[in-house]
């Protein structure tokens, strides 16, 4: 804790960004530039016999609850950026009637609100808006600070509004309280240079020491990595330089699956042992394979949302560090086997995953030899989003619900896949955002298509292989 006066003279106990926020906060400054990255927009909107009066008493309670809602940024010398709790949220819900347009009219305006840039400096971080739209849907929108809710936090407090609501409402059981972001904070800080992060460092470099160099793998199918072995006339060249500063302009491809498609991975996962995110990560390496001339080590960066307790879960904040998952599989390895490859992998990842992204990254750098940071391997970022247990009066409603995330169009690297889960039936959507630079669109639909096939074929027969696999979605077919 640091002694902090701001600008308008106020001391207050103040505090340095935790591992995931200097992290976010170093990829918006390097890759970002523009403010608006930070902003993450969504909207809860359902069809009921409506009360505002409540849903904003039940708002304003949920604020009330989360320090989160109270967090500041102040510039510091020595630390860039320091955080700290102010004495009120300052908050004000906004209403909002839209019901007049159709609803794709009045997802465009909202879509331009998570693009307006926030100032973040010792002032409120986040827009709440209640919100009455096209077919009798209701509900609120809430533009949150990447510095202060990623998106599991962000669903966390929309989850904690609904609960109160329904709480006011129908008599549902009260939430229970939320617990303090400080804690959270001053746990995630006294892990720097504690006895555990020296262990991990330790990991790191011992692993990475051991490891071959990886190499790129491509989602362009006039593919970087052969063109710059042409162009430098190197055939074992195994990445490719590539700054991702410039251009941060992107848009989202977006698709979903059926609750019954969904439903059926979730079964087969549990005859099998496979996890949800294993299958899916196998999906796209398997296609990213196909990409690669079947290449067998394929590798990504993965996010994990570090929430292991009860203060992590419940405090809000952001806890999303990032890390390369790399495997190399053989065709003949089956498709149950292959995913229990990536979870092992995953698992043993699991184990080391408080250790900062960047610090991480630098040791693999070191230890591996490589010439220098801007070297790129991982050509894409994947998450996958759990479900979050929205609270919804019946059945019929929870039909009605529309969860919607309104990208902002800016995005802090080339390609990033999200993977979540509808908040009406459960169904699984995949969301691409990347920059329009390089004009990846048609790349990504074949990308998609190659990667659900892969995910079908694996799942309709968990024993068929990899090589099988890639024989039916390589790139001609």
């Amino acid at each position: 804790m640091i002694e902090k006066e701001l600008q308008n003279g106020q001391v207050v106990e103040a505090y340095p960004l935790t591992q995931a926020q200097s992290l976010m906060y170093w990829i918006f400054n390097t890759y970002g530039k523009n403010p608006a990255v930070l902003n993450i927009g969504t909207g809860q909107y359902w069809k009921d016999d409506f009360r505002e009066d409540l849903l904003r008493q039940a708002i304003e309670e949920a604020v009330e609850r989360c320090d989160t809602m109270r967090l500041r940024f102040s510039p510091d010398q020595q630390y860039g950026l320091v955080q700290y709790l102010a004495d009120k949220a300052e908050i004000e819900i906004e209403d909002c009637d839209m019901s007049d347009i159709s609803y794709e009219e009045s997802y465009k305006i909202i879509k331009e609100w998570s693009k307006i840039p926030t100032d973040f400096i010792e002032k409120p971080l986040h827009v709440i808006k209640i919100m009455h739209l096209a077919d009798g849907l209701n509900g609120l929108y809430v533009r949150f600070q990447h510095l202060a809710f990623d998106g599991y936090s962000s669903k966390m407090f929309i989850s904690d509004v609904m609960a109160i609501y329904l709480h006011k409402k129908c008599g549902f059981p009260y939430p229970k309280p939320m617990r303090s972001y400080i804690e959270a904070v001053k746990g995630e800080l006294a892990y720097l240079n504690s006895d555990r992060e020296k262990e991990d460092t330790k990991y790191w470099m011992e692993r990475y020491s051991k490891e071959t160099e990886p190499i790129y793998n491509d989602y362009l199918l006039d593919n970087r990595l052969f063109k710059a072995r042409k162009e430098t006339g190197n055939p074992d060249l195994r990445y490719v330089e590539m700054f991702e500063g410039e251009h941060p302009e992107s848009r989202t491809f977006y698709n979903e699956l059926s609750a019954e498609q969904t439903n059926k991975i979730a079964e087969v996962c549990k005859k099998t042992g496979m996890t949800i995110p294993c299958v899916l990560m196998l999906g796209l390496r398997t296609a990213l394979s196909a990409f690669n001339e079947n290449q067998e080590d394929v590798s990504f960066k993965f996010m994990i949302n570090r929430r292991s307790n009860l203060v992590a879960k419940t405090s809000g904040g952001i806890r999303m560090l990032f890390f390369t998952l790399r495997s190399i599989i053989s065709p003949d390895t089956t498709f149950e086997q292959a995913a229990g490859i990536l979870d092992d992998e995953e698992q043993e990842i699991f184990h080391h995953c408080d250790f900062h992204t960047l610090k991480m990254y630098h040791i693999k750098h070191t230890a591996m030899k490589m010439k220098s940071l801007s070297q790129t391997y991982d050509t894409l970022s994947f998450s996958y989003h759990s479900p979050v247990d929205t609270p919804a009066e019946n059945d019929e409603i929870r039909a009605t619900v529309k969860g919607e995330w309104y990208n902002n169009d800016y995005s802090c690297q080339n390609l990033y896949l999200t993977v979540k889960h509808r908040p009406s039936d459960n169904g699984l959507e995949f969301i691409f955002e990347y920059r329009i630079f390089e004009d990846s669109l048609e790349d990504l639909k074949v990308l998609y298509e190659k990667m659900i096939k892969a995910i079908e074929m694996g799942i309709d027969n968990p024993q068929i292989t990899i090589g099988e696999i890639l024989e039916e979605i390589k790139l001609d077919k």
